[in-house]
């Protein structure tokens, strides 16, 4: 009897670690520059929500890869692009100044959008969450 070999899920750490340095460098950007440390480039307008803007390719470029592994367009590429479209839109508001008072049912409706989505297709199991409940790892 042959078993197949264990596979070892892909480190999620590995990917992190990047985004997170460079947002802890911008964060200690901002903080210096609050500070009193002269920074002036930081004043200028709200270019600092392209930042923002920049979060939103993480979860385009899965849609992407994910629709070209299986070749159409099924839940997690839907969930993908929702969570794409909720950063533009934080980055849209921040950067054209629009009035959070009057914009705000655009979280619900992207709330409503993200319900329609299947939830066992939203996370991937690679990562060790498939959606599903599993008590059989959970030690009491």
């Amino acid at each position: 009897m042959t078993t197949e070999p264990d596979r070892q899920p892909a480190s999620p750490l590995r990917w992190r670690i990047f985004p997170a340095a460079a947002i802890i460098a911008i964060g200690l950007l901002f903080l210096a520059n609050n500070l009193g440390y002269d920074l002036a480039w930081l004043d200028r307008g709200n270019w600092w929500a392209l930042l923002i803007l920049l979060a939103a390719f993480a979860p385009l470029t899965r849609a992407w890869e994910v629709y070209r592994a299986r070749g159409r367009f099924d839940a997690e590429a839907a969930y993908c692009l929702i969570s794409a479209g909720a950063v533009v839109l934080v980055a849209s508001m921040f950067l054209f100044n629009l009035d959070w008072s009057v914009w705000w049912p655009l979280f619900v409706i992207l709330g409503g959008l993200y319900t329609l989505v299947p939830y066992r297709h939203r996370c991937r199991d690679r990562y060790g969450y498939g959606g599903r409940d599993n008590d059989s790892t959970v030690k009491h």
